[in-house]
């Protein structure tokens, strides 16, 4: 009989075996249960690996255990991206001309470390901890709030330390730990930070902020190559150690997604890496694996010709907009990947959906992904700390009874290789409201924050008014980068530099704006709520409802429903707007619409909410007045509401 850990790699490595495998991954759920005291009677006291193995569960360790070092000491450095941990068969030493200063503070259940790293070229600085939200919500990593990167100075500091950077073995610490997940499962080695897949992608991920990170690679590419360059010497020394080492599977390339690492970055930036961790790893025998827990439409190709053996966390429709029976056909029958995943954590919330919707998905995918080959059945992303445990007793009981392999069922048709290709998108033709303004408009498409206030002073002094250029010029262009967003052909950095633009432009045009009647779309204030330190999406959001016109107030992350009913009161929004990305921070959501109820207020104001986890049927149970499901229809949905 094959144990845990043979039939994943035989699944992995593209044989057929006896059934198919379910792993749910629990760790974040049983973080927040074991703290609140709050696991049911039959895992009290059990560890997530014991609970694994009651239940005959193979063990998921695909994720390190980020908040559970040896050593306190040994996460230290966690806001440059390097660990000491068990699950990395490697260790780092700095060069003897960096000086390291560590301040830490912890009280009222939460915990910060500053770091300060001295270079013969400039002083970096970082810091990151948690919050009491982020405990009590199951968080596994801690929160990095300062980055390194603040500036264009920072770059070369980071460039001495990383370019004399030196990785060495740390062969026995993973061994011992690869003793312990025995054939219970695949102890899967790490690469560098959080599954960086290459140099850019390290600097992107690991060390500046989301969104300033695209507007650095247009502004200082030069800063940005150099400090890839230099990382290409710890990734160098990364590959040659990961190839003898004693991992079967390494997790190179983590939380990919066609909006942050969209299509050009990937192909240029990503996937040479990938393809230079194949040809070293792979005629070793050790397996590639790649966590594609975000938004893959764009991106399906190019995984699938990534060389990656593993596509983990993968999160089909209805959280995303790939289905997987898409995700099964251009990427397990082509042999390209084989998926772990497949089943959307929504299906796991009583908020989010019913047991026969979960019941009906599992009928579907029984059907879609037959025979079964290359599928590993798990939770993407993870289990949230809110599910209803018994749902996933239930997936865990139809693949015992269904998983038997090969799957039986209608017949079904190979897919042909022209059914691969991405469907051609038919854009409606774009109109600039007159050629008068053709150049403030074209400004707006390309990002052009230079050139854009020439313009628009040009035609001041041309006697148009400033309403006019706007309307006809700037807030036209807007139009058509949302509409270009909403369908997937731009991506964040197009439209972080059209807004950036439009800034640019209105900063001419405000003091010629306040003398003439301008309506705006309506006023939104917009935040994402307590417990929750996510704000990409939010941000998103905020860029795409200014962009074409609303007045909208930014109240940031981790809002508290106080905050929330304050604001409401001072600025009398028309509109409020609620982000949430964890499952356990949906709650929150009701709360502050409660306390709207409670102020008096929920008349006064529309609330639209948004996030991966929500969907149309949690806003309606909670009293929202819409759903967003991205930023396009976001923008939609406000219009509606300011139409009445």
């Amino acid at each position: 009989m094959m144990t845990h850990r043979e039939r994943l790699l035989k699944i992995a490595r593209g044989e057929m075996v006896d059934k198919i495998p379910f792993i749910p991954r629990i760790d974040l759920w049983h973080n927040a249960h074991q703290l609140a005291g709050t696991l049911p009677e039959k895992y009290k006291g059990l560890s997530v690996e014991e609970i694994h193995r009651v239940e005959g569960w193979p063990l998921h360790k695909m994720i390190p255990e980020y908040l559970k070092p040896e050593r306190a000491e040994d996460n230290i450095h966690r806001a440059i991206g390097l660990y000491r941990l068990k699950e990395f068969p490697y260790d780092f030493e700095f060069s003897s001309d960096v000086e390291i200063n560590i301040k830490q503070k912890e009280g009222g259940g939460e915990y910060m470390t500053h770091v300060e790293y001295h270079t013969p070229q400039g002083m970096v600085s970082v810091s990151h901890g948690y919050t009491k939200e982020m405990k009590k919500s199951g968080a596994s990593i801690t929160w990095v709030q300062e980055p390194a990167i603040k500036g264009r100075e920072d770059y070369k500091s980071l460039a001495h330390l990383f370019g004399n950077l030196k990785l060495k073995p740390a062969y026995e610490r993973f061994a011992k730990w690869k003793k312990e997940v025995g054939e219970d499962g695949i102890a899967v080695g790490q690469g560098l930070g959080i599954a960086c897949t290459s140099p850019m992608h390290f600097i992107q991920k690991t060390l500046i902020r989301a969104t300033e990170f695209y507007l650095h690679y247009h502004d200082f590419y030069k800063e940005m190559r150099n400090l890839a360059e230099a990382l290409e010497s710890t990734y160098n020394q990364l590959v040659g150690i990961l190839a003898d080492s004693p991992c079967d599977a390494v997790l190179w390339s983590a939380n990919v997604d066609d909006m942050i690492t969209y299509p050009a970055l990937y192909e240029k930036d990503f996937l040479p890496w990938c393809h230079k961790a194949a040809d070293r790893l792979s005629p070793k025998g050790i397996l590639l694996v790649t966590h594609t827990d975000g938004e893959n439409k764009g991106l399906m190709d190019l995984i699938a010709n990534s060389r990656m053996d593993i596509a983990d966390a993968v999160t089909p429709y209805p959280m995303t907009k790939v289905k997987v029976d898409e995700y099964y056909d251009r990427w397990c029958r082509t042999d390209k990947l084989t998926i772990h995943g497949g089943i959307p954590e929504m299906f796991l919330l009583k908020e989010s959906t019913t047991r026969e919707d979960l019941e009906d998905y599992l009928d579907h995918l029984f059907e879609v992904i037959i025979p079964g080959k290359r599928f590993i059945a798990s939770i993407g992303d993870t289990t949230p700390a809110g599910a209803d445990f018994d749902r996933l007793l239930l997936i865990a009981d139809r693949f015992e009874e269904e998983g038997s392999l090969p799957l039986k069922g209608s017949a079904f048709r190979p897919v042909r290789e022209d059914q691969l290709k991405a469907a051609a998108k038919v854009v409606a033709p774009e109109r600039v409201g007159s050629e008068r303004f053709k150049a403030v408009h074209e400004d707006v498409l390309e990002g052009n924050n230079v050139d854009i206030k020439f313009h628009v002073q040009d035609l001041l002094n041309k006697g148009f008014g400033a309403k006019e250029i706007l309307d006809r010029g700037m807030l036209s262009a807007m139009e058509v980068i949302s509409g270009r967003f909403r369908d997937g052909t731009v991506f964040i950095p197009e439209v972080l530099l059209s807004a950036r633009a439009m800034n640019e432009a209105l900063a001419v045009l405000e003091p010629y704006l306040a003398g003439e009647k301008r309506e705006a779309g309506g006023k939104i204030l917009i935040g994402t709520v307590q417990g929750d330190l996510h704000d990409i999406g939010k941000n998103m959001v905020f860029t795409m409802l200014r962009g074409v016109g609303f007045d909208v107030v930014d109240l940031g992350i981790n809002v508290s429903k106080e905050e929330f009913v304050r604001k409401v009161e001072e600025y009398k929004p028309h509109i409020l707007g609620m982000s949430a990305l964890l499952t356990t921070s949906m709650a929150e959501m009701k709360k502050v619409i409660d306390a709207l109820v409670a102020a008096g207020l929920r008349q006064e104001v529309k609330v639209i909410v948004g996030g991966a986890p929500v969907n149309e049927k949690f806003a309606r149970d909670i009293g929202a007045d819409g759903y967003g499901a991205d930023a396009g229809s976001s923008v939609d949905l406000a219009r509606q509401l300011m139409r009445g």
